[in-house]
C-alpha cells in the first residue's frame, strides 16, 4: 500500500471514530510502529490530525478568532498549558490552561473528549493518559495552578522543586472545583 492510501485510510478512520491507535494502524495496514508514527506525523504536520500519546485524533482547528480565547475566562490561548474540548457534534473549545479546561468539562455534559499541552514537551496529551501536578510554587495562568505532564516521571520531579499535588484528571478536577466552590463561598481567599 502506498502512503498516500495510507494517509487517507487514516484520515477517514479519525473520521469514523474520532481518534485511532498507533496498534490499531499497525495491525490494520500490515506495517511497522515506525512507518505508522512516521505517517501521523506527516498529517499532523499538514493538519490532517492531532497526534496524542499512542495515536491521534480529529485536527485541532485554531483559525477562528473566538477559539484562541479562553472559554471560561477569556483569556487568550496557545501558551504552554493550552487545553482543547472536543464536544458532541464536531465543536472544539479552548482553555488557557487545564485548571479552565478542567472546570470546563466539569460544567459541559457535550465534551466527548480533551488534550492538555504538556508542560515539558508541548505536545498534546488526552488528558485520561496524563499526570496533573495541582497547587505547585508557581502560577503560570489561572489559580490555583494545574500543570499537565504525558510522563508521571517528569511531574513528579517537577513538583520536587515546586511543590504541588499530582494527579489523575478526575482527582483535579474535584480538587479545582472544590477550590471554587470555597473561593466563591468566600471560605478561601
Amino acid at each position: 500500500m502506498l502512503a498516500a492510501d495510507r494517509y487517507q485510510r487514516i484520515v477517514e478512520l479519525i473520521d469514523e471514530n474520532g481518534s485511532v491507535l498507533v496498534s490499531d494502524l499497525v495491525a490494520e495496514f500490515g506495517v511497522s510502529r515506525m512507518t505508522i508514527n512516521r505517517d501521523l506525523d506527516h498529517l499532523a504536520g499538514i493538519g490532517s490530525l492531532t497526534r496524542v500519546h499512542g495515536g491521534a485524533m480529529s485536527a485541532v482547528e485554531t483559525g477562528d478568532p473566538r477559539s484562541r480565547h479562553c472559554l471560561m475566562c477569556g483569556t487568550e490561548t496557545g501558551g504552554r498549558t493550552a487545553m482543547t474540548l472536543f464536544h458532541e457534534g464536531g465543536t472544539q473549545s479552548q482553555a488557557c490552561c487545564p485548571h479552565c479546561g478542567l472546570m470546563l468539562v466539569s460544567e459541559h455534559a457535550d465534551v466527548t473528549a480533551a488534550l492538555a499541552q504538556d508542560f515539558i514537551g508541548g505536545q498534546m496529551v488526552s488528558i485520561r493518559a496524563a499526570t496533573f501536578l495541582v497547587a505547585p510554587d508557581v502560577t503560570v495562568c489561572c489559580v490555583p495552578t494545574v500543570l499537565c505532564f504525558e510522563e508521571r516521571d517528569d511531574a513528579d520531579r517537577f513538583s520536587r522543586g515546586f511543590g504541588g499535588t499530582l494527579m489523575t484528571w478526575e482527582e483535579a478536577q474535584a480538587d479545582v472545583r472544590d477550590h471554587m466552590t470555597l473561593t466563591k463561598e468566600g471560605t478561601e481567599v
